[in-house]
């Protein structure tokens, strides 16, 4: 049975990265926004999550990618509070993307990554928690979780 997955800020393999953060947890826009990077190949899946997860003065889709290479072109460009990735895109993996994040961001402050797949076998969730991956959640069972984990972080929890 698919759960989520979650590293704790302050046992964690990742505990220095979640340092940066301070009392607030999360780095957001002027505006108070969490930047959203949505790496989803589906379109429709896409479009529904970018209005699930657009809450005005809260949380925006700032960002989306279909392949590998364009998570990776967006993650090199841009500064993102949050990323929502699946593990199976039109070209390339999402994993590769997550360890992209990893490193881009490593002398900064570190995103909230959460994988939200189709594919939920103990394996798949391993490799991308060992990539970077804060939780890992079941698109058909877990799909509604995305949005309050995203709200938490963006209150300060992790």
């Amino acid at each position: 049975m698919p759960s989520i997955s979650h590293f704790s800020p302050s046992t964690g393999p990742r505990a220095a990265t979640y340092a940066g953060r301070g009392a607030t947890g999360a780095r957001a826009t002027a505006g108070g926004e969490l930047r959203i990077l949505l790496i989803e190949d589906s379109r429709l899946l896409r479009d529904r999550m970018i209005g699930m997860l657009t809450v005005p003065g809260v949380m925006q889709v700032t960002g989306t990618a279909e392949t590998e290479r364009e998570a990776i072109e967006l993650i090199d460009s841009n500064e993102y509070d949050a990323l929502v990735v699946d593990v199976e895109l039109k070209q390339g993996s999402g994993i590769t993307a997550i360890r992209r994040a990893r490193q881009a961001f490593a002398t900064r402050v570190q995103p909230l990554i959460v994988v939200l797949t189709n594919y939920s076998l103990p394996t798949v969730e391993q490799r991308c928690m060992d990539a970077g991956a804060d939780h890992f959640l079941d698109k058909m069972q877990q799909f509604s979780q995305v949005r309050p984990l995203l709200e938490q972080f963006q209150r300060g929890g992790h």
